[in-house]
Parts: C-alpha cells; structure tokens; sequence
C-alpha cells in the first residue's frame, strides 16, 4: 500500500511540471481576437437596355383594369421577356393593370405580341415594338382594352349542360339583340366539343357571342393587332367581326368540333368588294385569330353576304367553322405605304409624353408622342400593313396624356394616311417634381446603395402609371396635374426589408421636392483571427 501512494504521489509532481512549463518559458496566453460583424451592401442594379411601361386601361374612361397579359413571340410563348428584377415572365396576372418590362440581355427581339384578357372586356393581341431611338430607354405601351358594354358592342351568354363524353343532346346557340352588332353562333345537336388538346369536354357550358358595329370604330378597336403580315404585298381589312368563346365551369376552351358549327356577323351595305357595293350571294374572306398563340390565320371556308337589313342598312354574314377564336370577314384593300405621322402645333408636347388614338371603320391604333422627338411618325409603313390601314383610311383622331385628358379631338373623320394636322391645347395646370431615392442597410444606416438604376413610375388612382427619368437617384416626376394626389411606385431592384424589390408612397403635386429612404436587405461577415500561447 505505501508503494502505490508513493507512485501516485510522483504522478501527481509530474503532472504539475508538465502544465505550468509555459510560464517557465515566460510565455503569455494570447486570447483569440473577435472580428466585429462587417455589413457589406449589394451592389447597385446595373443599368436596364429599355424598360416598357404597359398599361391595360378601359379604351374610353382610360382607368387602369386589372387583367392578364400573355407574351407571344411567332406564334410561341415568349422566352425573352423578364420583368425590371429580372423574372421570366410568360404570363402574369396583374391587379392594378400596370407592368415594367424589359428583354433579356442576349435577347434579339424587336417586338413582342402581347395578348390582354380582362373580366367583362373583349381580350385583344397587341404588338409592342421594342426599338427605341438613340438615347432613349423607355417604351410606353398603352392597352386598351373594348367593355363589352360599351357603345357598337353586343354580347350574349348561354350556359347549357353537355353530357359526359361532350356530344350536344340539343343545338346550344346564342345571339346578340338585332341591330348593327349583332352576331350568333349555334351548335347542331349531336356534335362533340373538343378542348385544344382535342379531349371532350362536357358538364356546364358557357357559349358566349360578341359582335360589333363595323361601321364605326367599335369593331376595328377589338379586332387583334397583326391582322396582315408585315411582309405583305397586298392587304386586307375587317368589315365584319365575331367573337365566339365556349367554357365549361371550371374555365377550359372549347376549341375544336366534330362537325361544324355557323357563326353570323353583321356587314354593312356600303362595303366594297372589288370596286363595287356587296351584294346578297357575295363570298368575303374569313380570317381568323388564336389569343391562345397570337396569330391570324386565313381561313379556306368564306362569309356568305346573306339579306339586306334595310333599317340598320346592313347585311348578315354567314360562315361554317370547326373550330372557335376572334373571327372577321375580309375584302381587299389598298396599302398606305406613306405611314401616319401628324404635324403638330399649338402647345408643346409634354416632358412625359402623349398619346395618340385613330378610329374608324377603317383601322384602329393607338400610339405614343415623345417630347422632342425628332419624328412624329406615330404609324409606320410597316405596322399600317398590319393594321390593315388603306389609302384612303380616314379615322377621328384623339391625343391624349396619361390620364385620358383630351389635348386634341379632330372634327370628325379626317384623312389619316400620311399626315394629319393637330393642335394640342394643354387642359390644366401642369407642375414637375423632383423625387430623391435612397437606400441604406437596414443593420449599417453607414452602408448605402446607388439607387440611380431603380424603376419609378407615378400615377393618379386608378390611372395608368407614367415612368420617372433621373440621374444620380432623383427622379423628375413631370407632368403632375397641381394639387392632386399622385401614388408613387419605387421597384429598388434590390432586396428590401419586408421580402420585397417595392416601394410605395404618396406625395402632392405642389411642386416642392420630395424623398423616399429605403431599408435594403444586407449581409454581414463575422470571424475571429490569433490564437496560441
């Protein structure tokens, strides 16, 4: 027993010699030392190619609606088109109407096909042209969009009830009030509805007819964009519209039929066909256009002109189909190979811009005036072919600026091929207000980001937005009617507090300046650094 506690005990001395030999060299413990968080910011957006400021808006009271904007490229979903932070976008639903767009940096595309569809409108394919001149960044896209209550439109629904496999028990048809707009559809019995993957459809059917008055501009504002092809050495114009849709409950197209179906549509008698007034027993082309790719085709079946209406001085077009899109009968038409430009006088454009509208029987089309712009070619030869704009187009021409306020209405229908003469009047007070941006760390107010690359736009309520340009983060927000409230929508395309890219605030048109700080979304680094003895 005394043996072992006498090796323990040495153990024990051992041991002692063993931990304190560091401080027989005289050597210190040296503590690690703790490296403070550093906050390191993003780094600024870079510098966007061209942003497009679309708007859906109500073709007559120009507010904002919401809806849902499809992009085509030759018939295809796009894969070209991003929003400002950078997102593809195929197709987006948008509840305030308003889109910032942009293209992808190895894109090469010059124009993009956009279909609209909104609740209780007729939906529209519109064609964006994505070029813009030396120097400028921003294309201002206004999409109108027709109600279907508005003045020379028709509508009627019929909701039937179709058996599984989707063969009709009786005829289902639908047809609008007679007058100048009317237009029909009927379903024979014992045809089978198809959706487009060519799968029956059955239950709850919705059949649903719109018509429009091609005597005046209401049926050319809802007929697509792209009506000829931009390479054609002839054209065609509309002179007879209808639009025919089918939906059971939950929302699915009917698009195909085992058989064929009739569809009617109203002509007025003063068409010409081949220098001469239609008559009954005429054959008119038929053409017709799919929202589900963005293209007309032409259809190989035609419009029958079938019995005067001598009270509404109009004849009922007749043709067989299997199949259900945007339909309209054609007659040939002479090019205007000149374009559209108008000659301006009066007050000065404004610094954000105006719009221009044309609308007759003839043609359609709405376009954008730049302040200082070195062209006032609102219609260029090119897209007057698409739009199926004649020689001898004449159409009531309206300029406007965001807010739907007149600046000029023609009296009446004047000649729109080549020039047309306008005298812009300014209707209210307008001043412009500078609007700084900036953005600071939320964990470092020390730390900031350049701002001069973010996207702000400004609208009245309910109003389409108009895009603020700037430099060095303040932005000039032109054009504000005095003394009213304006919304203002900062997209920082940069992480912000909140899960969010956006910003919104409001301000009052008064002149005085105003600013917005953002908090960004930063990370931080942390470390320790010395060790040892």
């Amino acid at each position: 027993m005394l043996t072992n506690k006498k090796t323990l005990l040495a153990l024990s001395v051992a041991s002692v010699f063993v931990l304190s030999g560091c401080n027989d060299n005289d050597k210190d413990v040296v503590p690690p030392v703790v490296v403070p968080p550093v906050v390191v910011a993003p780094d600024a957006p870079t510098e966007l190619s061209v942003v497009v400021n679309a708007n859906v808006v109500d073709s007559v009271t120009n507010d904002a609606i919401a809806a849902k904007v499809t992009f085509f490229e030759n018939g295809v979903a796009s894969e070209n088109i991003v929003d400002v932070d950078g997102n593809e976008l195929t197709s987006v639903d948008l509840a305030d109407g308003s889109l910032a767009f942009t293209v992808k940096d190895d894109a090469n595309i010059s124009e993009v096909t956009v279909n609209v569809s909104a609740d209780d409108y007729i939906g529209k394919s519109f064609i964006v042209d994505l070029t813009t001149a030396e120097g400028v960044m921003s294309v201002n896209a206004l999409l109108a969009l027709v109600s279907e209550s508005a003045d020379g439109i028709s509508n009627k629904s019929v909701v039937s009830t179709v058996e599984a496999g989707g063969t009709t028990s009786a005829v289902i048809s639908a047809a609008t009030d007679p007058g100048k707009s009317s237009a029909s559809a009927s379903v024979p019995a014992g045809v089978i509805l198809y959706d487009a993957s060519e799968q029956p459809v059955s239950g709850e059917i919705t059949l649903k007819v719109n018509g429009a008055d091609s005597s005046t501009g209401a049926a050319s504002s809802i007929v697509p964009a792209g009506l000829n092809n931009a390479d054609a050495t002839s054209i065609v114009k509309s002179v007879g519209v209808a639009n025919v849709t089918m939906a059971d409950g939950t929302g699915k197209k009917v698009k195909k039929f085992s058989d064929p179906i009739t569809v009617s549509m109203t002509i007025p008698a003063t068409t010409m066909l081949n220098g001469e007034a239609i008559q009954p027993g005429d054959m008119l082309g038929l053409k017709s256009h799919n929202e589900d790719t963005g293209v007309w085709a032409s259809e190989t079946n035609k419009v029958e002109v079938g019995a005067l209406n001598a009270q509404t001085n109009t004849y009922t077009g007749t043709f067989k189909t299997t199949h259900l899109t945007f339909f309209a009968s054609t007659v040939s038409a002479p090019i205007c190979t000149d374009g559209i430009a108008v000659n301006l006088s009066g007050d000065a454009v404004p610094a954000s811009g105006l719009y221009v509208s044309m609308s007759s029987s003839d043609a359609s089309a709405t376009s954008y005036l730049r302040a200082n712009a070195a062209s006032n070619v609102i219609v260029s030869p090119l897209n007057t072919k698409r739009f199926g704009i004649s020689a001898n187009a004449k159409a009531t021409v309206k300029v406007f600026d965001v807010n739907g306020t007149p600046w000029f209405t023609s009296d009446g229908e004047v000649n729109v091929c080549g020039t047309a003469a306008v005298v812009l009047a300014n209707p209210a007070t307008l001043v412009n207000e500078d609007f700084a941006v900036t953005a600071a760390c939320a964990n470092d107010t020390t730390k900031t980001v350049d701002m001069s690359n973010a996207v702000v736009s400004y609208s009245l309520a309910g109003k389409a937005k108009t895009l603020a340009s700037g430099t060095a983060g303040t932005f000039t927000l032109a054009d504000l009617v005095e003394g009213s409230t304006y919304n203002v929508f900062v997209n920082a395309r940069t992480p912000l507090v909140g899960d969010t890219t956006k910003a919104t605030t409001t301000i009052t048109a008064d002149g005085t300046a105003e600013s917005l700080a953002l908090e960004v979304v930063c990370q931080t680094t942390t470390g320790t650094t010395g060790s040892g003895s």
